[in-house]
C-alpha cells in the first residue's frame, strides 16, 4: 500500500495525465465534428488515437450513452414507443403495453433457442479491476434467501416454456457462485435441473460455472458436488501468478492455490476446464505476463482466455487510482503482450484465430461456454436471473432489461411476487445493435456479417450499410481482411492486435462517439 502522501501525489499525477489526454481528445474532436453526417471514420480514428484504452470489447464506451439516449427508469413494467428511429423503453403513469413477465412469456414461445444466465453475486472480496454487481456479505441466511429467490425465478421460467422449447446453454456466473456452501449449490442445481434438461442434445457441455483457485483448492468435495449436479464446464479465474500483482488486485488468498485447485478440478471430472488470465495490468511487465501464460498452461486446462485489463467503468478502484499512471506502459505493451501469448499458447497446443482472446486445445472448439458463444457470436436471446442480470427479450436483439442492481432490491422484488423485475430496460436501432454485436464477435478474431445479419433479423446488405465504412477503413489499414475473396467474414490480421482499439472504434456509431466527445468536453470544462 502506498503512503497517503504518495497516493495523493499519484492521484494528482493521474488527474493531470487524464486531463491532458482529454484535452487532446477535445482538440481532435473540434477538428472533425463538422464532418459529413455519414463520415464516422475520422471521428472514430481521432477519438481512438487520443483515448485508446476506452475502446474495449464492451460497447458503448459508457453505458450512460444508452441510458441517456434509449432508456428511462422502469420500476416494474415497461412500454415501447418509437422516437427518432430508435426503439425506446419508457415508464410513466399512462397505461403500459406489457410487463417484463409478459415479454419473457412471449420470448419463451419464440423459435430461437433460448439461453439462461444465473447470477450469483457473492464474493469473498472485491477485486480492484472489477465493476460487476458483487456483494461481499458472507451471511448464510442472506445466501440462502438469494438461492430461494433464484429458485422461484427458475420455476416461473420453466412454467412458461413450451414442452419442446430448447435451451442453447446455461451459465452460472457472478460474483463467485462457488462461494455458496455445498448444500446451497446442491439446492441451486436441483432447482435448475428442469431447465438443464431442456438443453439441446447436441451440446456436450452446456452448463458452466465460475470458481476461484482459493475455493477449488480448499473445497475439492464442492467440485465433485458440482459434477454430480450436472455441471459440465468450470472456469477458474487465475488472473495472475504473481503474488505482488494478486495483492494489488485484492486476490492474495489464492497465491499458493492454483496447482491444488487444478488438481481438484481435474479429479472431479468436469468435461471442460477453462482458465482466465489478464494482461495490461498496472506495472505488469512482459516477463510477468509470460510467467502468467506459462502458469496457466501448466494447469492443463482445456481452454485459456486472455482478457485485457479495462481501465474504465464505474466501481473499479483501479480506474480511479492507477489508470493514467499505467497507460503509457499499457500503450507500449498491449500488442506485444497479446502477440507473445498467442505464440506461446499456440506452441502449447492452444489454438485460436489471431485476434481472438479465447484459446482451446480441443479440436473445433472456441474455448468459451455454450452460453457465451451463442450470446456473443450469434446474438441469441437470453434470460438473466438474479440481481442486475440482464435479459435480451422480445426476439433476436430486441429489448434489454436489467434486474435491480442490489441484492436487497432484487430480494424485495421477488418477495413482492415480481418474478422478473427490472430497474430499467432499453432497446436499440439496427446501427447500435450492429456495433455492439460486431465488437463482441471481434473477441473471436473476426466479424461475420452473415452471422450478424441473422442475429439482427435483417439482410447482409443492411448490416454492410452500417458497418461498411469502418470495415473498409480497417481493411485499408491492413488490420482486417476478408477470410476469402468475396467473403462476408473479415478476420483480424496477424500483428494487428496493437491497433485493436482503433479497429473497435471504427465500429462505434457516430452518435455514440459524439456523445462521448461531449462528455470529454464537459469533463475538461470543470
Amino acid at each position: 500500500m502506498a503512503a497517503e502522501s504518495d497516493m495523493a501525489q499519484m492521484m494528482m499525477a493521474a488527474e493531470s495525465d487524464m486531463a491532458q489526454m482529454m484535452t487532446a481528445a477535445e482538440s481532435d474532436v473540434a477538428q472533425i465534428t463538422t464532418a459529413a453526417a455519414g463520415d464516422v471514420v475520422p471521428v472514430a480514428s481521432a477519438t481512438a488515437a487520443a483515448r485508446p484504452h476506452d475502446f474495449t470489447l464492451q460497447y458503448p464506451i459508457r453505458r450512460e450513452y444508452f441510458l441517456d439516449t434509449f432508456v428511462q427508469q422502469a420500476p416494474a413494467r415497461i412500454r415501447k414507443r418509437r422516437h427518432n428511429g430508435a426503439r425506446l423503453v419508457a415508464a410513466g403513469a399512462e397505461a403500459l403495453e406489457s410487463s417484463i413477465a409478459e415479454t419473457v412469456a412471449d420470448l419463451a414461445e419464440s423459435r430461437p433457442p433460448l439461453l439462461v444466465y444465473v447470477h450469483v453475486p457473492f464474493c469473498a472480496s472485491k477485486c480492484t479491476y472489477c465493476n460487476f454487481a458483487v456483494d461481499t456479505r458472507q451471511t448464510s441466511t442472506l445466501h440462502a434467501a438469494y438461492v430461494h429467490a433464484l429458485g422461484r425465478q427458475m420455476a416461473a421460467l420453466e412454467a412458461m416454456l413450451p414442452p419442446d422449447k430448447i435451451l442453447g446453454g446455461i451459465d452460472i456466473g457472478g460474483g463467485t457462485p462457488t462461494l455458496l456452501s455445498t448444500s446451497l449449490l446442491r439446492e441451486l442445481l436441483d432447482q435448475l435441473a428442469p431447465l438443464r434438461a431442456r438443453v439441446a442434445p447436441s451440446l456436450e457441455h452446456p452448463l458452466s460455472i465460475e470458481t476461484t483457485p482459493a475455493i477449488a483448492s480448499a473445497e475439492p468435495d464442492k467440485m465433485a458436488a458440482l459434477v454430480a449436479g450436472s455441471v459440465d464446464r468450470i472456469s477458474m479465474g487465475l488472473q495472475s501468478s504473481s503474488a505482488a500483482v494478486l495483492r494489488d488486485l485484492n486476490r492474495e488468498a489464492q497465491v499458493d492455490a492454483p496447482a491444488r485447485a487444478a488438481d481438484a478440478i481435474h479429479a472431479a471430472g468436469f468435461k471442460r476446464f477453462s482458465v482466465d488470465i489478464i494482461f495490461g495490468l498496472p506495472d505488469q511487465t512482459m516477463e510477468m505476463w509470460m510467467a502468467d501464460v506459462a502458469a496457466a498452461i501448466a494447469l492443463a486446462p482445456d481452454a485459456i482466455t486472455t482478457y485485457d485489463c479495462l481501465y474504465r467503468g464505474k466501481g473499479r478502484v483501479m480506474t480511479r487510482h492507477t489508470a493514467a499512471a499505467a497507460l503509457p506502459s499499457w500503450r507500449r505493451h498491449y500488442g506485444p503482450m497479446y502477440d507473445a501469448a498467442y505464440d506461446a499458447l499456440a506452441a502449447a497446443g492452444y489454438v485460436a484465430p489471431y485476434g481472438s482472446v479465447n484459446y482451446s486445445r480441443q479440436p473445433g472448439e472456441t474455448g468459451t461456454s455454450a452460453y457465451f458463444e451463442a450470446r456473443l457470436r450469434d446474438g441469441a436471446p437470453y434470460i438473466g436471473l438474479g440481481n442486475y442480470a440482464s435479459s435480451l427479450l422480445g426476439g433476436p436483439l430486441d429489448t434489454w432489461a436489467f434486474a435491480p442492481y442490489t441484492v436487497d432490491g432484487y430480494l424485495a422484488a421477488i418477495d413482492a411476487d415480481n418474478l422478473f423485475p427490472a430497474d430499467f430496460a432499453y432497446a436499440l436501432p439496427t446501427s447500435e445493435l450492429a456495433a455492439k454485436t460486431a465488437l463482441l464477435q471481434l473477441t473471436f478474431g473476426s466479424v461475420d456479417l452473415t452471422r450478424l445479419a441473422r442475429s439482427l433479423g435483417c439482410d447482409v446488405d443492411a448490416v454492410a450499410a452500417e458497418l461498411g465504412p469502418g470495415i473498409a477503413a480497417a481493411c485499408e489499414s491492413g488490420w482486417l481482411a476478408p477470410a476469402a475473396p468475396g467473403s462476408n467474414v473479415f478476420s483480424v490480421q496477424h500483428g494487428a492486435f496493437a491497433a485493436m482499439p482503433s479497429v473497435r472504434a471504427l465500429f462505434h456509431t457516430r452518435g455514440s462517439l459524439q456523445w462521448y466527445q461531449a462528455q470529454l468536453r464537459a469533463t475538461t470544462a470543470r
